[in-house]
């Protein structure tokens, strides 16, 4: 019973929280962030072992909505060109951001953390900005291509304090890769497959889908792909983001099939999660530990500033102005969502201190609202300047 109250109250915030994100013009995941941390402060509910477990379904629903985003036939006309320009992009990021954790004396946690790339608020600017923006258009195919190798860089983190540097490390790593092999073969083949007979993806998800076999078979493939994953000893955010990619690759052809999901995600279990998050807040700790906010922003500006080198460096003959160089990086120094869950993952293996933790925690919930007036204000004026150039 005392589950199902806390459920009712978590939601009853997550009904709440859209409203109050229009009335503050906060990112509703801060919204739905903070009113997890004030309802564990105050008591509203508790932490139970299903809650944790209803969350992390609502942790992953979100990453298999991110490969949803991903359609491999949209990426490969993209070119050679376009994967030197990413790669060189990245191993900038990696590398500055090794340099950061030798110079500060950081945990090498944070050589995975600074660098962590997200959607979720690039989903966001998309509703805001024209699709035709060249820097955010660019900003999404490279952040594609960017979640997915921060996933795959939690798995290895996974492996590494699970495990250590040991024999076990290496045999994850080793079926990481067949894994990842395997579903390529499967890609290949299922290009073949569907190139020949064309109507075999209608047998999966008719056109007329009266009977829900869309959905079904979404969720169907959503579950299996993690339980994969799971069997493998693998992060299951892999099997979910490749699950996404899949349906979003062969199924594409299915109108509507994204919006449903996305409702059906984003109206419960993805809020559900963030609620979560926050009540694993101290308010009390934060309020009573200065330091903290010299971490925070510490942290923000060197996130901010690993990518602002790297964009310079990758793409500064790419676009024709630095504005949009700037907008680029901006837009890909918010990975709220997977900055978070790399957060989370450190907590769970002892990897950073609570005060990182928190850290790390605020810093996202900060960036989102920080970040996004700073793009506001650089795109307005950037339009004040160059006003020809309304439509990027």
């Amino acid at each position: 019973m005392e589950n199902i109250v806390t459920l009712g109250i978590i939601s009853l915030l997550i009904a709440i929280s859209p409203l109050l994100s229009t009335l503050t013009r906060l990112p509703v995941v801060v919204v739905e962030i903070l009113l997890g941390a004030l309802a564990l402060h105050f008591n509203w509910f508790s932490h139970s072992s299903s809650l944790e477990f209803i969350a992390q379904i609502g942790f992953l629903f979100l990453m298999f909505l991110c490969g949803l985003e991903v359609d491999l036939d949209t990426f490969k006309k993209l070119g050679t060109k376009f994967l030197k320009s990413a790669l060189l992009y990245f191993g900038v990021l990696y590398g500055v951001a090794e340099i950061y954790v030798l110079y500060f004396g950081f945990s090498e946690f944070y050589i995975a953390a600074l660098p962590v790339m997200s959607l979720g608020m690039i989903m966001a600017l998309l509703k805001e900005y024209p699709k035709t923006a060249s820097w955010l258009t660019l900003a999404l195919n490279v952040g594609i291509l960017g979640e997915l190798i921060s996933i795959i860089i939690l798995v290895i983190l996974n492996g590494a304090y699970s495990y250590g540097l040991n024999w076990e490390l290496y045999k994850t790593l080793f079926v990481l890769f067949v894994f990842l092999s395997v579903i390529v073969g499967t890609f290949k083949i299922a290009d073949i497959l569907f190139w020949w007979f064309p109507t075999l993806k209608f047998l999966v998800i008719p056109k007329d889908t009266s009977k829900n076999q869309d959905i079904r078979f979404s969720a169907m493939l959503f579950l299996t792909m993690i339980g994969i994953a799971h069997l493998l000893n693998l992060e299951s955010v892999l099997g979910a983001f490749l699950a996404g990619m899949i349906l979003a690759t062969y199924f594409h052809y299915k109108e509507g099939l994204a919006n449903k999901l996305n409702e059906f995600g984003f109206g419960f279990f993805i809020p559900l999660f963030f609620v979560y998050v926050g009540s694993t807040l101290d308010l009390n700790l934060i309020f009573n530990d200065f330091t903290l906010l010299y971490r925070v922003f510490a942290v923000i500006l060197m996130m901010v500033s690993l990518r602002i080198i790297a964009a310079f460096v990758a793409y500064r003959n790419h676009f024709g102005n630095y504005y949009d160089t700037i907008l680029f990086a901006l837009s890909h120094s918010m990975p709220l969502t997977f900055l978070v869950a790399t957060a989370q993952l450190g907590r769970q293996f002892n990897a950073i201190a609570t005060q990182e933790y928190y850290a790390l925690i605020l810093a996202a919930l900060l960036e989102g609202i920080i970040l996004t007036l700073c793009i506001k204000v650089l795109y307005t004026y950037k339009l004040k300047k160059m006003p020809h150039l309304k439509t990027s």
